[in-house]
């Protein structure tokens, strides 16, 4: 890890990304509302287009022409070429999902095949819209493409020359191991492009012997015997010109409405074998197959070889940068702005980190610290000086930690920006250190994805990181509400009344099964589903509230909730707080414990006792963070939760209630 006095890196001079500069980008870069708007960073180009070659799909899925019967001249069964227009539109919707570079020339494309296939649309109503739909999207892709080439352009003439990597400058080999092919998903890309060859050439074998068949088949009346409803297939009789006895086979019914037993049907017939005339081959299946398989075998080996060219700059002595400022998101994500950008002004774009480096004052290592051994020789440091030292995961930093990150959240600092979005590598991002990096001082270099991402909006985002950190920020204060210097607190118990924990569970499963026997529905949903999917976790949330336990002593933390009690060692629990109504008690591997708290509140400000669940927030907060201060023996009584076996006969018996009654 980096030590204390570690010195930062020597950093090359770059151009200054400015206001007037990224508003020019951003003119020709975007497609949104002007600078300042509140979606003026949305791209049209995202991955909601995919809604639209979905939406066309059920249009043409309801208007394309259906046979209503099964005849020679019109057969009731796709060709090999309706098969594949109707994969163009899947496809065009995975495609604009994944967003692989070329996506401007896919909806070109699969408007020709809907339109110049022989099996492609029939209805003139779906030609039409898809001519229009497709347009449009690639309009709007097009358009998507032409901006990020115009926007490149601006930035390559921007940065200029070639400015050296922080390791290139210091003297020092680059940390970034050399790009090499994801082997996993070249050998997974080849074997599906392999099974969609062989699908298909079996699917072209069938299609011929069955060929054959017909060519030595005669023309038979057969009857049908039986239909079953439920999966559309009618057993038929039929006899051979030179034969008095009846055979019979089971054929698939592909037309509407089904056949009634004694109706004639036209046969094929040779031996054994036999089909409904008018219903040829169907080579659906292995056209689908085919071409799904090949479809995900290309975009497996498509990505691998994405991963080795958007790494090969990295091994390069230098590449074209800016000096920006950049500062987290609400989800940890970097976000980049100007220079001179006030505090007012909008990002530019968002970088998602993919693997990192940092500065212990000596060298670049890689993000857990270690120096990749490949280019760094071991110093002689005992490996095993900090094997038992754990990371916090995010969202669980200490306290303290976590109430100065909240505090300096969106404070932006300086950073060097190399490549930049839109080019074939991947951006590096070199910057000193942030709150949410940890107590010790590093300089970073992150290197993120090369497409532009559009900053987050809306509350859910901008406050995302306050929701993830905010159980240790109010810990934080509640330990020092309590003082830095105290008497060890004593072991001791909360819980609820232990009436109110016995008699939770029944009557809220008494209640549940009275709400389901008072609908009286008998359907799937609303007999079966609802009941279990809703009903479940309602008890479990009221009995949960009602029934809790907790208790502290010099070992650790127990917890009781509604059907389960968990012990946890002082060694393992970060903080604690009530925050949203719940107390919640966070382990330093990231896992919570919540208890809905408001019924215990209740109870302490009416009636007092052993209820508040801010006193026990505090108590563990305490504790946890302040060994000094933790209980010094046992509990006098172990924690005894009677209210563990009610809860789960009563849950018990409401399922059983649930699904008997559907059932019975």
């Amino acid at each position: 890890m980096p030590s204390p006095d570690a010195l930062p890196p020597p950093l090359p001079a770059a151009p200054l990304l400015t206001s007037a500069a990224a508003a020019r980008w951003r003119s020709v870069r975007t497609a949104g509302p002007p600078a300042g708007r509140r979606f003026d960073s949305r791209r049209f180009d995202n991955r909601w287009l995919a809604v639209v070659p979905g939406a066309f799909f059920l249009l043409a899925t309801a208007l394309e022409p259906v046979p209503g019967a099964c005849t020679p001249e019109q057969p009731c069964v796709s060709s090999w070429w309706s098969a594949i227009a109707v994969f163009s539109v899947i496809a065009e919707i995975v495609l604009l999902l994944v967003r692989p570079r070329g996506l401007a020339a896919v909806p070109v494309v699969v408007a020709a095949l809907l339109w110049y296939l022989p099996g492609g649309l029939q209805n003139e109503v779906c030609r039409l819209v898809a001519l229009l739909l497709h347009g449009l999207l690639a309009a709007v892709l097009i358009g998507a493409e032409l901006g990020r080439r115009r926007g490149r352009q601006q930035l390559d003439a921007l940065m200029g020359e070639a400015v050296p990597y922080p390791w290139t400058f210091a003297g020092l080999p680059s940390p970034a191991p050399a790009p090499t092919r994801r082997l996993l998903r070249c050998i997974l890309g080849w074997l599906l492009v392999v099974a969609a060859v062989l699908a298909v050439l079996m699917g072209l074998a069938d299609q011929a012997d069955e060929a054959e068949r017909d060519r030595a088949a005669a023309r038979v009346e057969g009857s049908v015997l039986s239909v079953d409803q439920e999966v559309d297939t009618a057993r038929i009789g039929y006899r051979l010109p030179d034969e008095a006895a009846q055979r019979t086979f089971e054929a698939d019914v592909l037309w509407a409405p089904l056949p009634q037993p004694g109706d004639s049907v036209p046969l094929l017939a040779h031996g054994d074998w036999a089909r409904i005339e008018g219903q040829p081959y169907d080579p659906t299946d292995s056209a689908q197959l085919g071409a799904f398989a090949g479809l995900l075998g290309v975009l497996l080996l498509g990505s691998a070889a994405t991963w080795v060219r958007t790494r090969q700059g990295l091994r390069e002595p230098g590449a074209p940068a800016l000096a920006v400022l950049v500062h987290p998101d609400g989800k940890g994500d970097l976000l980049v702005r100007p220079v001179d950008a006030g505090p007012a002004d909008p990002p530019l774009w968002r970088l998602r980190t993919r693997e990192r480096y940092s500065w212990d004052g000596e060298r670049w290592t890689n993000g857990a610290g270690r120096a990749d051994p490949e280019h760094y020789e071991d110093d002689g440091a005992d490996d095993d000086a900090g094997a038992d030292d754990e990371e916090a995961a995010p969202g669980t930093l200490p306290p303290e930690l976590a109430a100065a990150v909240l505090a300096e959240a969106n404070r932006p600092v300086p950073a060097l920006l190399y490549r930049g979005p839109d080019g074939p590598y991947s951006q590096l991002l070199v910057r000193p250190p942030m709150m949410m990096d940890g107590p010790e001082p590093a300089w970073y270099a992150v290197v993120c994805r090369e497409q532009v991402l559009p900053p987050r909006h809306g509350d859910r985002h901008r406050h995302f990181l306050q929701e993830q950190l905010a159980v240790p920020a109010l810990a934080a204060q509640n330990v020092e509400a309590t003082g830095e210097y105290g008497p060890p607190l004593p072991a001791q118990r909360w819980e609820m009344p232990l009436g109110l924990r016995l008699a939770a569970g029944p009557v809220v499963a008494l209640v549940l099964a009275l709400a389901v026997y008072a609908l009286g529905s008998r359907s799937w949903a609303l007999g079966l589903l609802h009941p279990l999917m809703i009903g479940i976790p309602a008890f479990l949330a009221v009995t949960g509230a009602l029934s809790w336990q907790a208790a502290i002593d010099g070992h650790g933390v127990e917890v009781a909730s509604a059907l389960s009690s968990r012990r946890i060692p002082w060694e393992r629990v970060n903080a604690a707080a009530v925050h949203r109504h719940r107390l919640a008690v966070q382990l330093t591997d990231g896992q919570e414990v919540r208890i809905a708290g408001r019924p215990g509140r209740m109870l302490s400000r009416h009636l007092g006792g052993p209820y508040d669940p801010q006193a026990v927030a505090t108590a563990i907060a305490t504790a946890a963070n302040r060994p000094e201060r933790r209980p010094g023996g046992d509990l006098r009584e172990r924690l005894v939760s009677p209210q563990l076996l009610v809860n789960r006969a009563a849950l018990t018996g409401y399922v059983v209630f649930v699904i008997a009654r559907f059932f019975l």
